[in-house]
């Protein structure tokens, strides 16, 4: 059998990787969903190695379980480990925030201002797909704007598992809404007056961390 070049296999798993991770990231694939990688070749059209190979990717960012000779699936999210996903995620948002919130032009801003109030709105109410739809923009708004390219990539490549962790049943009452609302509401204040400190502290307070001055967001 001809063997594709190495830049073609590489070109279907990275095919397979954004596609699936999109799937589950939007929940057409639900945690717990079995994975046949027979099943998905013949759906995504490419044999069955790149798409064992993109199942292992996804597995190495958290969103799959691998068990062999047992069983691949999508991954669950365990109640334990909602907070520490939210934390770790504030730490890598809130340097990007600092040091891009002052950078902000006009029309970015707006854009920013607009999205978090957005998600104030869905807070009211929170569950995981709402509040994933409306803060994935702003944190997408956020690296984009960045112009620290190794800050960018800790955040860009840590998002996705992060967020998921989060897709817990129980999530509405694992989490302390009031006070990530509060938060968002001072992030929401920092960016309207460009202090990029302002914005670091409030991002950690939303994200259920200690402020890093020892102030009140």
């Amino acid at each position: 059998m001809f063997a594709p070049p190495s830049d073609t296999r590489t070109l279907l798993r990275d095919i397979a990787r954004d596609r699936l991770r999109s799937e589950i990231m939007r929940g057409s694939l639900c945690p717990g969903d079995r994975l046949d990688d027979e099943e998905l070749a013949a759906r995504l059209g490419c044999s069955r190695t790149p798409v064992r190979e993109a199942l292992a990717d996804l597995a190495h960012l958290g969103l799959v379980e691998l068990r062999a000779n047992r069983y691949t699936r999508v991954a669950v999210p365990a109640r334990e480990d909602v907070v520490p996903a939210l934390q770790a995620l504030g730490l890598l948002f809130g340097g990007v925030v600092r040091v891009t919130v002052p950078r902000l032009g006009d029309r970015s801003r707006s854009t920013v201002f607009r999205r978090l109030g957005v998600l104030l709105d869905c807070l009211e109410a929170p569950s995981w797909q709402p509040s994933a739809d409306a803060a994935t923009p702003i944190y997408r708004t956020f690296i984009d704007e960045c112009r620290n390219p190794m800050l960018t990539a800790a955040l860009r490549g840590s998002l996705d598992g992060l967020t998921f962790r989060l897709r817990h049943r129980d999530l509405e009452s694992a989490l302390p809404w009031q006070d990530i609302r509060t938060g968002v509401v001072a992030l929401r204040v920092a960016v309207d007056v460009r202090d990029g400190r302002l914005a670091e502290r409030a991002t950690w307070s939303a994200h259920l961390l200690p402020d890093p001055d020892g102030h009140e967001a």
